[in-house]
């Protein structure tokens, strides 16, 4: 009994998971679909961040405090509301744009 309820514990995260392809799908159009651009002509390549670094920016946009125009963080956060603020999906998500350019 106790192993039907793990597995079907460890079932309902699995489907939880974020798809982080069809997420980034909703950044290619401003920054490329390697990161590669220079998104509306301001922010840096995602291509050029560390994965520390895409990581922390990536979760200040989830959680609102990033230092980006109130504008543009509400667009962010539009965009980024398949990626829950749970910190194994903001690093999976930054890690799978991290490796974009690979």
């Amino acid at each position: 009994m106790k192993k039907i309820l793990v597995l079907l514990a460890l079932g309902s995260l699995a489907l939880m998971a974020v798809d982080n392809a069809k997420a980034y799908q909703n950044c290619v159009m401003c920054h490329g679909k390697k990161g590669e651009k220079i998104a509306l002509n301001s922010s840096p390549q995602l291509a050029s961040l560390t994965q520390e670094k895409l990581r922390n920016s990536i979760g200040a946009i989830i959680d609102g405090t990033s230092k980006i125009s109130k504008r543009y963080l509400s667009m962010h956060q539009t965009k980024l509301k398949d990626v829950s603020q749970r910190e194994d999906e903001t690093q999976a998500f930054s890690e799978y744009i991290f490796n974009l350019k690979q």
